[in-house]
């Protein structure tokens, strides 16, 4: 079980809401299931090569290919790894564990896509390997832009 802040929940939902129509990425960290920090990632899916696509597959790959890039961040994402190692080194510094992961869906609503499956599984087959707990994937939905849902 994730226990997160309303604090917390409203800084990602302000977070998917700065960067729409884009989506929005992040890391959630703190202790024994207890969310106590937010970092707040850039999307680099818009800087990205036509070769760096290549991660993505079949109907997703053909509609960001077609897509100019900076289309392409409405749809998906891709963390900033020099972010996320910065973010990494903080929360080893506080002694917490990565807990979660986050991104938002602008245009479709908060379960995972075929691509946040395939990631998910990819992160997994290393994550294994690391010294850290299972992390939650959350998705915030700004269908109703009004009304977001914030899923785990």
């Amino acid at each position: 079980m994730l226990t997160i802040p309303s604090s917390i929940i409203k800084n990602m939902i302000a977070h998917a809401r700065e960067l729409a129509p884009h989506e929005c990425c992040g890391i959630l960290s703190g202790t024994e299931g207890a969310i106590a920090e937010c970092y707040r990632i850039t999307n680099i899916l818009a800087a990205l090569s036509e070769q760096d696509l290549t991660r993505f597959e079949g109907a997703k790959l053909s509609d960001l290919q077609r897509l100019s890039p900076e289309e392409r961040a409405d749809i998906a994402f891709q963390m900033d790894a020099r972010e996320m190692a910065m973010a990494q080194r903080d929360i080893r510094s506080k002694s917490f564990d990565l807990l979660g992961f986050y991104h938002s869906h602008t245009f479709s609503p908060a379960r995972p896509s075929q691509t946040d499956i395939t990631i998910a599984m990819e992160f997994e087959s290393y994550r294994a390997k690391l010294p850290f707990p299972e992390p939650f994937p959350l998705i915030i939905s700004l269908v109703l832009p009004d009304q977001p849902v914030v899923r785990a």
